[in-house]
């Protein structure tokens, strides 16, 4: 429902600008229900695995609840920024010009417009680099706002590594005798385990989602220059 509603609001975002991305809201669907069942299922794998844990190893398991679902809700947008990209970098390429229903069209018919209204290169660029501020907002702002969100997966890992420190930190203050030191020591293998598997599945849900996320952005400063150098050139990609 969370990525559903998220779908819906590109949709309306795109709507601005009289764009549209073909099966967004079905594509929204298929993640959810991903990131849904990769949710209910490691809930239900916890459940089988040992109902009988406390209360800070349950904390430290949700962390991989919270993992799934930020990455979930962060590659949604990738795609879109994705599709949005490809879109718009086909139609500035096209040999007979953009078609309508592309940013690259707005673009050149605003250019052409201010060609006309404005007969010094210095107003012209002006508002020339207003209109393409405004539609490479629209490309990269959800790159960027999804850059600094990124930045919160690694911590959802750290939650489950101090729940797992914690849990071994208990079993060493219950050693009473010599002969339980062993028992002791094997409880705390699974404080272990969650500390640092918590992390790792953190860090591997951040990584890629990272990188593609700088590739996105790298392609939008390219497509940007393209932008401007039409204001210089306007009869040559």
């Amino acid at each position: 429902l969370v990525l559903l509603h998220r779908g819906k609001k590109l949709c309306s975002a795109e709507q601005n600008f009289g764009l549209s991305t073909p099966h967004l809201k079905r594509i929204a669907a298929a993640l959810g229900a991903i990131t849904g069942l990769s949710m209910g299922g490691i809930a239900v794998y916890f459940l089988v695995l040992n109902s009988s844990a406390n209360v800070i190893e349950w904390i430290g398991r949700f962390s991989y609840i919270l993992v799934a679902g930020a990455s979930g809700t962060h590659l949604l947008v990738l795609v879109h920024a994705f599709l949005s990209l490809r879109r718009e970098e086909r139609a500035f390429g096209a040999k007979d010009g953009p078609q309508v229903g592309s940013l690259a069209k707005l673009r050149v018919e605003a250019m052409l417009h201010f060609r006309r209204e404005h007969k010094h290169y210095t107003d012209l660029k002006t508002r020339d680099q207003a209109a393409v501020d405004q539609y490479i907002n629209f490309l990269g702002n959800p790159l960027l706002h999804v850059r600094r969100d990124l930045a919160r997966v690694p911590f959802y890992g750290y939650l489950g590594t101090v729940c797992g420190i914690l849990l071994m930190a208990q079993e060493l203050g219950q050693i009473t005798e010599a002969t339980e030191t062993f028992r002791v020591l094997s409880s705390m293998a699974g404080g272990l385990v969650l500390a640092f598997q918590t992390t790792l599945v953190a860090l591997l849900a951040y990584l890629p989602l990272r990188k593609l996320t700088d590739h996105l952005i790298q392609r939008v400063e390219a497509l940007e220059e393209s932008w401007h150098g039409l204001r210089d050139h306007p009869h040559g990609r």
